[in-house]
């Protein structure tokens, strides 16, 4: 089914940004929790701006509904080979892939300007924090609201980010 949606070579770029995103976010996270635990927040409100990069320059890339879930499937399998991650953490991947694609489906978005890249990365952020508020960490719903707004915010830099770069990207690709 997938392959019969996707590129080979989509599946590639999906692919690549999903598993350097997944690497890359060992050190991103004892930053991110470093920096939120002792206010009780999920490490993902701050990583946030790092994380939501990588899945709205995916999509952004690829421009096909469907893309951010697999992008988060594909982590899934990424961090079960390479970590010894609990599955409840890893059940909080797939929740930011599903809010963007859902985002995308229920919009018709299909030009990926620099406010739609930040919507994107606000909603999948809030859904991830949600999600790790909710299941993880059990707050209550004040800190919750507080993770989610703050979740918004960074994911939307984060958004702006793959903008900006998807930008540059384009430009050097069509000026050759």
């Amino acid at each position: 089914m997938i392959s019969k949606r996707f590129t080979l070579r989509e599946m590639i770029y999906i692919s690549l940004l999903a598993a350097t995103a997944t690497v890359s976010k060992v050190p991103i996270r004892a930053l991110s929790n470093f920096l939120t635990s002792s206010v009780g927040l999920p490490g993902g409100v701050v990583g946030g701006v790092y994380y939501m990069f990588w899945i709205v320059a995916a999509c952004a890339v690829v421009r096909k509904k469907g893309t951010a879930t697999l992008f988060c499937i594909i982590q899934i399998f990424v961090t079960i080979a390479t970590s010894s991650m609990p599955l409840i953490k890893l059940i909080t991947y797939l929740p930011p892939g599903i809010a963007i694609d859902l985002f995308l489906l229920v919009f018709n978005k299909d030009k990926f300007n620099k406010g739609t890249m930040m919507i994107l990365g606000a909603i999948a952020n809030c859904a991830g924090a949600i999600t790790q508020a909710t299941l993880i960490m059990q707050l209550p719903i004040i800190p919750m609201l507080v993770s989610a707004a703050i979740a918004i915010v960074s994911g939307a830099v984060g958004g702006y980010f793959a903008y900006v770069v998807i930008i540059r990207i384009r430009g050097i690709v069509l000026c050759n």
